[in-house]
């Protein structure tokens, strides 16, 4: 049984005079602030919790109703924070609270003491705008000057077709246009076949899936300090396919968290559970390996709430939620749904996916029912009641080195501690676990193991591409979920079913990964469409319309438009049917973002960030876009799209690892000019150039990368080898213009930055060239703040 019951509003409202004093917004910050930390998910201090209202009812331990509705002077909250004695007030040994904080209290407990539900876990509700100004284009900008209007700010006026180019195209493909798209553009205003051709684009996919890479702690190297390699880039291949053929995001989701528990899963099903195999792997010798699953799995469970929820559960693992009305045991529910699946902390990182090429397929398929054979013949050798009698011995000796001893280092250590466990409480894993090593040792399969070993290597040698996938472990193998005291795995407790917050609307599906993916994407569930709308705002316009894209909780920055927040999801899930594509169109063509930059002095004043919208969006590119941006205003940028990763080039001795056995391989031809999405991804090594433009190491889960501004990414720009490179291939293509050096400078500029420069500009540059050459030129242009900045 869960520990509280979840109560939606109170059902005492008196009639005090006053203005109605909102519990979110101005009771539960108070709360939060000076009583929770005491009094919350964390410690209960005297009894007393007051996160839950039939809790605060209750009182603590003196048995007095901490709250009594209707009566603020007998609730003993009030008598708390305004107690004389300084030493008996509350907050203890903390200021005490003001007096307009208490007067809030005492109007609300007055009131009723009405316990709204946090405005997220309420489903959206979408209201329709008054539309009355010529400048509104979308419901999207009657929101927008609604909230203007309240700021006595105006909105700015339209980007130029140049500008406008320029951003769209980053902004949905991660490129620069192409000159030719700018001129159609500035001589047709036909700016939604520009969008439409950009959406279209196969570049709209490499663009859209570098973001969903940073929230599946995609990498091409499974962490800890060995850090080995790992073949999972189907998986970025598969979110390149998925953004560009705008497979609806329900599908989207349902297929990452539970493409194998479909009737019949495809190839591109299974390849997208690898969503969730991202997770890092120890391969340490000495290392626990059911800790390493273990963490997996916590790190499952975080991801997939951040990534889909735009809910924080990291601290959940170990006690109640501060603030956010989740308790241990919802923590445990949800690692119950992970928990069961057949993956370990193993170097083989099995189940893996294979996949041959064409021709090897008949050989492949034949080698593996062979092998198939084999392992059931080996089973059935070990588990006759003579072999078994001979097992239990083996398991009493295994201290015996030169037993263990033909086992490897990680099988040895994960024996001995199964073997140490008594068999009455064995997991059937575990003991299928002992047996598949005894048969590794035991004589009787000799000849068994060399057949299985000569088939494996015929196998390896047809060179299958290997993607680690998700599947379930069989029902006689399937664990028990226990909540674990404060995190600790040696310290298991109660028994757990799998599920979702009693905070949430239930789990009506299957209590397995399938039925989870199901509830994500239900039109009960409130969080989902809010949370990837969010995200693609925030993509589009430095902010989002929710500032804490990773924490929609109580403690989360609050929505600046709200309306406008819950309008767009209920038109991204309802209206059209979970449509990326459908829904950044919306957003782009609304005058909000078709709006010029530049800021005015009463703006930068009044709403220096931008929040209000009062502008268009400007900051840095990404470190993908800066490098992308480049090699394409250089010619030099390669179209080629999938396979595995490539080692563009990078400085030397950035890898310096005794025992990994990775090296950094440049790679040649076009390869060294393929989109930064391709770039080798190495979690305690990323490419460098890219990690100074902020890229994570993606050892988990980065819903928001952090905009920074450093003299190193200057030395970047201006001297790393790709970028000087780059700067060649543009003097190239000026070089290659017909007409005077300052038409050939003009023309370069004009590749860059999608319009021409200034007389005076264009004079500074020529003094350059005549000074040095049209490469110093080229390199100058690909280091204006312009050029590395959307406006």
């Amino acid at each position: 049984m869960r520990k509280y019951v979840w109560i939606l509003f109170a059902s005492l409202i008196s009639g005090c005079a006053g203005e109605k004093v909102d519990f979110n917004t101005e009771i539960r910050p108070v709360l939060n602030d000076r009583c929770v930390a005491c009094h919350g998910g964390v410690k209960t201090n005297s009894g007393l919790n007051l996160q839950f209202r039939d809790l605060a009812l209750l009182g603590g331990d003196s048995g007095d109703p901490a709250i009594i509705p209707g009566n603020a002077s007998g609730s003993a909250m009030i008598m708390k924070v305004t107690h004389p004695n300084p030493a008996d007030r509350m907050p203890k040994d903390d200021e005490p609270l003001s007096e307009d904080e208490i007067e809030l209290l005492r109007n609300w407990i007055e009131q009723g003491a009405n316990w709204d539900r946090h405005w997220a876990y309420e489903r959206p509700v979408k209201t329709d705008p008054d539309i009355n100004d010529d400048w509104i284009r979308s419901p999207i900008d009657a929101f927008v000057v609604q909230k203007l209007d309240k700021m006595g700010l105006s909105p700015a006026e339209e980007a130029s077709c140049t500008v406008l180019a320029r951003r769209v195209s980053l902004d949905l493909t991660g490129l620069p246009p192409s000159l030719g798209q700018v001129e159609s553009l500035c001589a047709t205003d036909d700016y939604e076949r520009l969008v439409d051709e950009l959406l279209s684009s196969p570049q709209f996919g490499e663009r859209w899936a570098a973001l969903w890479l940073d929230l599946a702690r995609y990498a091409d190297t499974k962490g800890y300090e060995a850090d080995r390699a790992r073949s999972i880039w189907r998986y970025r291949d598969w979110l390149i396919n998925a953004f560009n053929s705008d497979m609806p995001y329900d599908q989207f989701t349902i297929e990452q968290l539970a493409g194998d528990l479909f009737p019949d899963p495809t190839t591109n099903q299974l390849i997208a559970t690898a969503f969730n195999r991202n997770a890092m792997t120890n391969e340490e010798g000495g290392t626990d390996d059911e800790e390493h699953r273990i963490a997996a799995v916590v790190d499952r469970v975080n991801t997939t709430w951040e990534v889909f929820q735009g809910t924080t559960m990291a601290c959940v693992q170990c006690h109640g939620h501060p603030y956010d009305p989740f308790v241990q045991e919802d923590f445990y529910a949800s690692f119950a749904l992970f928990n069961n699946t057949a993956d370990w902390d193993q170097p083989n990182e099995e189940p893996l996916l294979r996949e041959f090429e064409s021709a090897h397929r008949t050989e492949a398929s034949q080698l593996q029912a062979d092998l198939s054979s084999v392992r059931e013949q080996i089973v059935a050798a070990v588990s006759t009641p003579e072999i078994r009698q001979q097992r239990l011995v083996w398991e009493q000796s295994l201290d015996d080195p030169t037993v263990s001893g033909k086992l490897s280092t990680t099988a040895q250590n994960e024996v001995r501690r199964i073997a140490a466990i008594a068999d009455s409480l064995r997991t059937p894993h575990q003991r299928a676990f002992l047996r598949d090593r005894f048969a590794d040792v035991d004589p009787s399969t000799e000849d068994l193991r060399k057949t299985r070993s000569e088939l494996t290597k015929k196998l390896h040698d047809l060179a299958p591409t290997i993607t680690p996938i998700m599947r379930e472990l069989p029902e006689d193998e399937r664990r028990a979920t226990r909540i674990m005291e404060r995190g600790n795995f040696l310290i298991q407790t109660d028994v757990v079913e799998p599920g979702v917050p009693l905070a949430l609307p239930m789990l009506n599906g299957p209590a397995n990964r399938m039925g989870f993916a199901q509830w994500i994407m239900s039109a009960d569930n409130p969080l989902t469409s809010r949370v990837m709308v969010n995200r693609l705002w925030e993509q589009l316009f430095g902010l989002g319309i929710v500032e804490s894209p990773d924490d929609f909780g109580t403690v989360g920055i609050p929505p600046s438009h709200p309306e406008l927040l819950d309008w767009l999801a209920v038109h991204f899930q309802d209206d059209l049917a979970w449509s990326v594509k459908g829904l950044l169109k919306e957003m782009v063509l609304s005058a909000t973002y078709r709006q010029a930059s530049d800021v005015t002095a009463e703006k930068l004043e009044l709403d220096p960030r931008n929040k209000t919208l009062s502008r268009g969006p400007r900051f840095r590119l990404s470190a993908e876009q800066i490098r992308d941006q480049a090699l394409a205003v250089s010619g030099l940028l390669s179209d080629k799209q999938f396979g595995p990763s490539v080692m563009p080039p990078q400085p030397d001795g950035i890898w310096k690892n005794p025992y990994n056995g990775l090296f950094w391989k440049t790679a040649e031809g076009e390869d060294r000019y393929r989109r930064a999405v391709y770039t080798y991804w190495r979690r305690t090594g990323p490419y460098p150039s890219m990690a100074t433009f902020d890229v994570p190491t993606r050892e988990l889960c980065v819903s928001r990368r952090i905009r920074t501004n450093t003299p190193l990414q200057a030395l970047v720009t201006l001297n790393d080898p790709a970028f000087w490179e780059a700067a060649q291939g543009l003097a190239d293509r000026m070089e290659t213009f017909d007409g005077s050096t300052r038409d050939k400078i003009r023309y370069g500029y004009s590749i860059a930055l999608t319009h021409e420069p200034t007389d005076e500009t264009l004079d500074v540059l020529v003094n350059l060239e005549a000074k040095s050459d049209l490469t110093l030129v080229a390199n100058s242009i690909m280091n204006l703040d312009e050029f590395l900045t959307k406006e």
